[in-house]
């Protein structure tokens, strides 16, 4: 009995083998860098086409980051800071091949010299992207900076008297802000 049960597992999955999806999940691919990636970059996009987000060093041209957007997802990726060059390529989701390759026929492609950075104490300055396909052409439609503040505060982790200082433990909060 054991074996029909597994036997009829294997046929119920069998048609659905050749359908699985090739293409990434929206998110981060790589990470060639060993700073923190702490600072917000996020892309708004369509749907109907899929995107490949690839940071690089702005004077070295070493890879940084790269993330995949299935289009009209919600895409925010953390880079470390620094200047980077921002590739932003789309094609047709089928057309995926893999990071290195990206897609086999690439619609266009958008490039930004971009600034990511840590600024005063608490604050990581980052960007937002809204991408739009016209004509045939992949357009930025538009660029806001977008920040993160950082707060820390002290938690009482004992709420019952008496209250010490052993008590308390410190913990951040992360917002964003104008």
């Amino acid at each position: 009995m054991p074996m029909l049960r597994a036997l009829i597992l294997m046929i119920a999955l069998l048609p659905t083998a050749g359908l699985a999806d090739s293409r990434p999940v929206t998110g981060i691919l790589t990470k060639n860098n060993p700073l923190p990636a702490t600072i917000p970059l996020q892309v708004r996009t369509i749907v109907g086409h899929d995107f490949f987000v690839a940071l690089s060093d702005q004077d070295s041209g070493e890879p940084v980051i790269s993330g995949y957007i299935r289009g009209g997802e919600f895409f925010r990726l953390l880079v470390p800071p620094g200047d980077h060059l921002v590739t932003i390529t789309v094609g047709q989701p089928d057309d995926w091949q893999g990071s290195e390759k990206g897609f086999g026929t690439t619609i266009d492609t958008v490039n930004l010299p971009l600034t990511f950075a840590i600024t005063g104490r608490s604050r990581r300055q980052g960007h937002q992207i809204t991408l739009r396909i016209q004509d045939g052409s992949l357009m930025m439609a538009a660029l806001q900076d977008q920040a993160i503040c950082q707060f820390a505060t002290w938690q009482n982790v004992n709420p019952t008297p008496p209250l010490r200082d052993l008590d308390l433990r410190l913990t951040t909060r992360s917002v964003f802000c104008g």
